[in-house]
């Protein structure tokens, strides 16, 4: 198993994208954290399914948006297993509108959901880690952070997975050289975020990538377990979207 004997936390691991994650992880030894602002439900399911295969989970529910609730989930995790060696900033959100229809509350929520919770989490995560002299770090970040590939639309959210791509250079800077942090850049992965879209729309996305298919969840989860042990590997950002940034 690749990550016996770890901790890892999974940010918005009640579904999607971290589902898949923290459960990967859950199967190759680790003891996982799971948390979510308000899927509450979801997230018991996860713990209930990697307990039922007899891995070790908790749930621990916070709202990242507030840093206070950032260092309370740290500390729940190091009261639960005693240290913290891997962590996952996942959660994220996008809303759409128009850009001369964005308030700066808008703005200001994109960031907060997207970059500024992952600061907080990452601060609180960091001083544990170079506590004990070593650890790990990794983001979501999505190609819509890569400077040509931002979407009209969901402006804010473009901007602040940018500034992910971004934080997670020079963090991995400043935390060298016993902390590594690097992020994955997914492309269009298959969530239930695409329901509302037209069907020719969802069929444009899958055409513009050069597999003409939807990525699935697990394979940005198999993408964060090889940055997770990939120990020469550090302020990287793995882009996993088939091809969609070469058309």
């Amino acid at each position: 198993m690749k990550l016996q004997g770890k901790v890892a936390l999974v940010t918005g691991s009640a579904a999607n994208i971290g589902r898949a994650t923290v459960l990967l992880f859950a199967a190759e030894g680790a003891r996982v954290v799971v948390t979510t602002r308000s899927n509450v439900d979801g997230a018991r399911a996860v713990v209930a399914d990697i307990k039922a295969a007899g891995g070790e989970a908790v749930f621990v529910q916070a709202d990242l948006a507030n840093p206070a609730e950032a260092d309370r989930l740290i500390a729940a995790t190091i009261d639960n297993f005693g240290t913290l060696d891997l962590l996952v900033n996942n959660a994220g959100a996008a809303d759409g509108k128009p850009f001369t229809a964005t308030s700066r509350e808008d703005w200001v929520s994109a960031f907060d959901d997207n970059l500024f919770s992952m600061v907080s989490v990452s601060q609180a995560t960091a001083k544990v880690m170079l506590t004990q002299g070593s650890g790990t770090i990794l983001n979501n970040a999505s190609v819509r952070g890569i400077a040509h590939t931002g979407r009209p639309g969901i402006m804010a959210y473009s901007a602040a997975k940018a500034a992910v791509i971004n934080f997670t250079k020079t963090l991995a800077k400043e935390l060298a050289p016993r902390i590594r942090v690097n992020s994955v850049a997914p492309g269009f992965v298959i969530t239930p975020n695409y329901d509302d879209m037209s069907e020719a729309t969802k069929q444009d996305f899958i055409a513009s990538t050069l597999i003409q298919r939807w990525i699935l969840p697990t394979e940005i989860a198999e993408a964060f377990l090889y940055l997770a042990t990939a120990e020469a590997v550090t302020g990287h950002n793995l882009v996993i979207d088939g091809g969609f940034t070469l058309k």
